[in-house]
């Protein structure tokens, strides 16, 4: 009883575990993830070149919860999507086969827009354009086949690759080591002796002394001047004289 039990139990969880697996196949090949996750689509052409991209054929899903395929995730960068109320300028676009894009996929529903289901890329300079999708619980348990194509040339043969295709290691510029590998030798610089480099000169500054000569001197000669000498005698005739004439003078007045 007990194994019949435990082989019962494998099977009901088997068949839990099935519907959160959603297959998913490009033009190079398919995977699967789980239900609920998101996943991301290469479209490689020209370089900056604008690319419709969507769910090939699933026209005939109603797009309600359980029927509808993955839808494209908004507001990612070089990608665009029509408004939801129109204009449907990208789904307008015919597509191989006959129609329109809006013609292969499902129709508007209740809980998301037709527009949700398709979208525009630009490449970049390489050619690559990268468009992220989102499932849910509402993404029906099947295979899509997820298409791009040239709106300028539907001749054109567009690849559409899952996933992102791994970016190129950058190239490394080689850098000089430090110090000089013994291989190679720094530039010389010429020596110089000690001849050739000319010795400054050292100006003594001149200090002149003037030498301050003391002058001797100089004797003028004195002239002696010989005065004629009066005798005394004379002198006091004279003088006696002078004071009587003046004595007589005042009497006459």
């Amino acid at each position: 009883m007990a194994g019949k039990y435990t082989f019962a139990g494998i099977i009901v969880l088997l068949v839990l575990l099935l519907p959160i697996f959603v297959p998913v196949t490009g033009a190079q090949g398919s995977g699967s993830l789980t239900r609920g996750g998101t996943f991301t689509v290469t479209v490689i052409g020209i370089p900056r070149t604008a690319y419709d991209i969507w769910p090939k054929g699933t026209s005939f899903m109603t797009g309600e919860p359980g029927d509808q395929p993955p839808i494209i995730v908004a507001g990612q960068v070089d990608v665009v999507q029509d408004p939801p109320g129109g204009p449907y300028f990208i789904g307008s676009h015919t597509i191989n086969g006959g129609g329109t894009i809006l013609d292969d996929v499902p129709p508007a529903s209740s809980v998301v827009p037709n527009t949700s289901y398709y979208a525009e890329v630009t490449t970049d300079a390489s050619g690559h354009g990268v468009v992220l999708f989102q499932t849910s619980s509402a993404t029906s348990l099947q295979q899509f086949h997820i298409t791009a194509q040239n709106p300028a040339d539907l001749g054109e043969d567009v690849q559409v690759i899952l996933g992102v295709p791994p970016t190129p290691a950058p190239v490394q510029t080689p850098m000089m080591p430090l110090p000089l590998p013994t291989t190679m030798r720094a530039p010389l610089i010429p020596s110089t002796t000690a001849a050739e480099i000319p010795s400054p000169v050292q100006t003594t500054p001149t200090v002149t002394t003037l030498a301050t000569q003391t002058a001797a001197p100089t004797e003028v000669p004195v002239q002696e001047t010989s005065v004629a000498k009066i005798p005394l005698p004379v002198f006091i005739t004279i003088a006696a004289g002078g004071i009587g004439s003046l004595l007589a003078g005042r009497k006459r007045g």
